[in-house]
């Protein structure tokens, strides 16, 4: 699935009102011929789909007392369809949505935490730590993972032979040499005909932040309250990378998340910071490219997260809640894990799979790195204003040469703390 339609639903969150705190459809007690059934909608139509759908149907098969009624949809149709049916009180049980749409959600009631389910069979201790940091709000767990992926440096092997470099950056003073080592030629416009990086700033998963973090800054505290966009080392690493940008030209600026990856399926661009969907493109393409954890900045090394969360409507109780955590611990069990990450290339959701469970040295590589994955601004009720009103037009505004670090940072650190103000 492509992670990265970023969808802006808060406006319509805000007219959900009380209507919606009724939840998800039917009755906790509702039952067909002594059978739970749980609806459940999601938009896995990628090519993850097929390794859903087994789970899913294996679920059902040896749960004869439960049953899932899936229903899979495009993800923009999910998200369209999702408010209008909780607002009539006839939205799923279930759903499975990104994280860091759930807490805009659970703040209207319509999602209930799912904290019991770590005593019903849910093993939290197997679990990687940043899938559950991703569905917690307000100190209580609203979602469950689906899935989860640590965000890792792809390089095409090529381009690095080419230059002479015979090993993926481990630190930013070999990537910074690498970028411009590997930036080069003009092409139409003046703009270099190949670059070191590409990264997308809009429609995409962020990948600024994780710049920010590999100087000791960021976007917003762990506490979910302190903004930290303006603090001295976020404008430190702003400007060493505003500067590689504007003067060594080592990445495009203003580019989308699909555009970024189009440079570096044409062998236009060496690296690319994304996730583990970007890979069946670049074979269709004969791409012959590695992956590395993202180098190490001077205070950390760090890299961001995406991932997908399982939720349960405030209506489900009784037998659907516990039907629900059943299936919860049957997704995040060993064996399902081993199926989903061996089906789909995204990474098991637990630590206690190791590479020689996995058929795909790719899949063993972005497990490694899971652990040290963090969820972006998790628990944030206005993440979809905060980034596409907020952080990222500030980013591409520095990057653009439209003002210094330190001023527009200020700025959109500023409208970080109204909208936190106003949560």
């Amino acid at each position: 699935m492509d992670l990265r339609r970023k969808l802006t639903v808060f406006a319509a969150l805000a007219t959900l009102g009380a209507a919606a705190a009724c939840g998800g459809s039917g009755s906790s007690g509702d039952k067909s011929g002594g059978t739970v059934t749980l609806s459940f909608w999601n938009g896995f139509t990628g090519g993850d789909r097929p390794g859903v759908e087994h789970l899913v149907d294996e679920f059902n098969r040896s749960h004869p007392k439960i049953h899932l009624n899936m229903q899979i949809m495009p993800w923009d149709v999910f998200y369209q369809k999702l408010l209008p049916a909780y607002g009539a009180g006839k939205g799923p049980d279930m759903t499975a949505m990104s994280s860091n749409q759930v807490a805009q959600y659970a703040a209207k009631r319509v999602f209930q935490p799912l904290d019991d389910a770590f005593s019903t069979g849910l093993d939290k201790s197997k679990i990687v730590p940043g899938a559950l940091q991703a569905g917690r709000y307000a100190g209580k767990q609203y979602g469950l993972p689906a899935n989860f992926t640590p965000l890792l440096l792809y390089y095409n092997k090529k381009l690095f032979k080419q230059a002479g470099i015979a090993a993926p950056p481990a630190n930013w003073d070999e990537w910074i040499a690498d970028l411009k080592k590997l930036t080069k030629g003009k092409g139409p416009g003046g703009k270099p005909a190949q670059y070191g990086l590409t990264m997308g700033t809009h429609e995409t998963v962020e990948g600024i932040p994780i710049l920010l973090a590999g100087q000791g800054g960021g976007v917003i505290a762990d506490d979910g309250k302190t903004v930290t966009l303006d603090g001295p080392q976020s404008i430190q690493a702003m400007t060493t990378w505003t500067n590689l940008v504007r003067t060594n030209h080592v990445m495009p600026v203003g580019t989308s998340g699909a555009d970024a990856d189009k440079l570096m399926q044409s062998g236009d661009a060496a690296m690319e910071i994304n996730g583990p969907w970007l890979t069946s493109s670049l074979e269709q393409s004969k791409i012959d490219y590695g992956l590395a954890m993202v180098p190490a900045g001077p205070a950390a090394q760090t890299t961001l997260s995406d991932s997908v969360q399982f939720s349960l409507g405030s209506r489900a109780t009784g037998a659907k809640k516990k039907a629900a955590e059943e299936f919860f611990s049957y997704w995040n069990s060993r064996d399902s894990q081993i199926y989903f990450a061996n089906t789909t290339g995204f990474p098991p959701t637990r630590t206690d799979i190791g590479a020689s469970d996995l058929k795909n040295p790719n899949v063993a590589v972005f497990a490694k790195y899971a652990p040290k994955a963090v969820p972006f601004l998790p628990g944030q009720t206005k993440f979809a204003q905060m980034q596409s009103e907020v952080i990222d037009p500030g980013f591409e505004k520095i990057l653009n040469g439209q003002g210094d670090p330190a001023t527009v940072l200020k700025q959109s650190a500023g409208q970080l703390r109204t909208l936190l103000s106003g949560s």
